[in-house]
């Protein structure tokens, strides 16, 4: 229940993302809310993961990703995914231990694995289980998506990683969006003919649009947080950028190509 989104940009040199500032919990509480929590983390000096679902899951995944960057403030883009997509497989094994295996089994598993004993000599005598836990853990999803975009020497790059643990570049697309709103801002961005050599105003308005469009959705908050990696560095203060796209998508709401000077005026002076 959100919307996040990643587009390259400038030639594949530069990245703007987008994420809202929705939580959502499920029954029996029902409740949605806006926080000040961002959804977009840096796990770098050029590099953000956003991450859609579970965000507690999510939480632990990026953090598992920063223990294995141990204390690398400027990987590599190719790194960076590779760190997550490994702390998300460890997330989900450690999940599956704790909801699937132990519960099924009970403590006296415990006792045998303490043992330094595995599950197939465990369950040996009882194969039918093994086929049962089997077919359970190769299923168990808890629910998180996630975004790793970033830049480096060898250009900008979108990588996206969901479950089991499964990781696939898009640089041919050059552009992402997941969530609940995922679909509603990927089609915003289609149809405004959004590539990866489109400029930065350009990306910052579709990019911008396309959040705005996700929010008919269910789960998706009015808040708006925008960030631009570029030059080695994360640009997050970009409030200025958002009150003008604003005023922009309030003049030009149903053209696809609307007049960006006001937006590139800005852009080039906070360059300076």
């Amino acid at each position: 229940m959100t919307v996040c989104i990643a587009a390259v940009c400038a030639g594949g040199t530069k990245i703007v993302v987008a994420a809202d500032r929705m939580f959502t919990l499920s029954a029996p509480l029902n409740l949605e809310f806006q926080t000040a929590e961002k959804k977009i983390i840096p796990i770098g000096t050029s590099c953000v993961v956003l991450a859609s679902g579970n965000s507690a899951y999510a939480t632990e995944v990026v953090q598992e990703a920063k223990r294995l960057l141990d204390g690398n403030q400027n990987p590599s883009i190719v790194n960076a995914v590779e760190v997550t997509k490994n702390a998300f497989l460890h997330v989900r094994a450690n999940k599956v231990r704790e909801q699937v295996l132990v519960p099924m089994l009970g403590p006296d598993y415990l006792k045998f694995e303490a043992m330094n004993f595995s599950l197939p000599q465990y369950l040996q005598f009882q194969p039918n289980i093994f086929q049962q836990l089997a077919a359970q853990m190769s299923v168990f999803n808890f629910g998180t998506d996630m975004i790793v975009a970033g830049a480096d020497g060898d250009g900008a790059r979108i990588a996206y990683v969901w479950n089991p643990g499964t990781m696939v570049w898009l640089d041919k697309l050059g552009y992402s969006a997941i969530g609940s709103g995922g679909l509603h801002a990927t089609t915003r961005l289609s149809l405004g003919s959004q590539t990866r050599d489109s400029t930065l105003a350009d990306t910052v308005y579709r990019v911008y649009a396309a959040k705005k469009a996700a929010e008919v959705a269910p789960g998706v908050g009015s808040e708006t947080d925008l960030a631009i990696i570029q030059n080695g560095s994360i640009t997050s203060d970009t409030t200025a950028l958002l009150t003008k796209a604003e005023e922009i998508l309030k003049r030009s709401r149903i053209i696809m190509t609307p007049d960006l000077a006001e937006l590139n005026a800005l852009l080039a002076e906070e360059a300076q």
